[in-house]
């Protein structure tokens, strides 16, 4: 065999070789660290509310692809107007060829500041995670990577939302779907973040967790625990899997606004802080050190 035919063998398997090793790393889904920072991205209206209610919302909005399969933020940003503090769960960072991913697009829809709480990299790019939406004034944030770490990986946001003469913690997350003994250490690792934090305080996102699952159903046992959603429609409550749960407010009115812009229905609240939080506290308003328990 010709020595030139040699070295362009040669190089071709060198190249096909370089190719899969390139496949392989890209296609790997690496975690996001634990990130802080002071405020929310954008031009927006960001302001201190004087208001005693707040309107918070929570929507796995499925990358923006509806029941029809269609991809359409228009459709996806349409109910999100009416609400002051706005989590969504799968939600697309921007690929090489884009400036701007879901988030940015939504908050200019919407005219809201923005948080883009990324779970995992893939490609070398923020590819997927969870992403806030706020008109009201947040304070500071915390992305805290979560326990139970498989293929997929997931987080929680904690924020400080200024209220009036008070400053709301906002939990924030979406945990694991197909992993249950994952989702269970989830689960379990934000319940215990809830139940910690001064209230008042609000738990929301898709938990991938029926109300009859544990240990969701011991904590909606509580008395001091609020299922938002019950609270207003009684026996009426939908059977869910995303939940807004508060502790030191009350309910004013939810309910459940379903466009076909996702697989996921979009659950909202508005809610009232009760009388005697009326009052500001400095520790509510400062960064919390906030640890969760270590993957197994």
């Amino acid at each position: 065999m010709p020595a030139s035919r040699r070295n362009l063998g040669r190089t071709v398997a060198a190249g096909l070789v370089l190719a899969c090793l390139t496949w392989y790393a890209g296609d790997q889904r690496q975690p996001i660290p634990a990130a802080r920072g002071t405020a929310l991205s954008g031009e927006g209206t960001s302001a201190t509310a004087k208001a005693r209610t707040i309107r918070v919302a929570t929507f796995n909005i499925h990358g923006g692809i509806g029941r029809d399969l269609r991809r359409d933020l228009d459709r996806t940003a349409r109910p999100l107007n009416d609400f002051d503090f706005v989590l969504l769960n799968e939600v697309h960072g921007p690929y090489f060829w884009q400036s701007q991913g879901q988030t940015e697009e939504l908050a200019r829809r919407t005219g809201k500041r923005w948080l883009f709480a990324p779970t995992e990299e893939r490609w070398w790019h923020h590819r997927f995670g969870n992403a806030i939406l706020s008109s009201a004034d947040v304070a500071w944030w915390q992305r805290i990577p979560l326990p139970g770490q498989t293929r997929g990986h997931r987080n929680l946001v904690l924020t400080a939302v200024k209220q009036g003469d008070c400053a709301i913690h906002v939990i924030a997350t979406h945990l694991d779907r197909n992993d249950s003994a994952a989702r269970a250490d989830q689960l379990a690792s934000v319940i215990e973040l809830f139940l910690s934090l001064a209230e008042p305080v609000i738990m929301m996102g898709d938990l991938n967790t029926t109300a009859d699952e544990r240990p969701l159903a011991t904590l909606l046992a509580r008395a001091d625990v609020h299922d938002t959603l019950r609270d207003a429609m009684g026996s009426a409550t939908p059977r869910s899997i995303d939940w807004i749960l508060t502790r030191g407010l009350k309910t004013v009115a939810a309910g459940v606004v379903d466009n076909g812009a996702s697989d996921h229905p979009l659950l909202w609240a508005e809610l009232e802080i009760n009388d005697e939080l009326q009052v500001t506290n400095d520790e509510r308003i400062t960064t919390a050190e906030v640890r969760t328990r270590e993957p197994k």
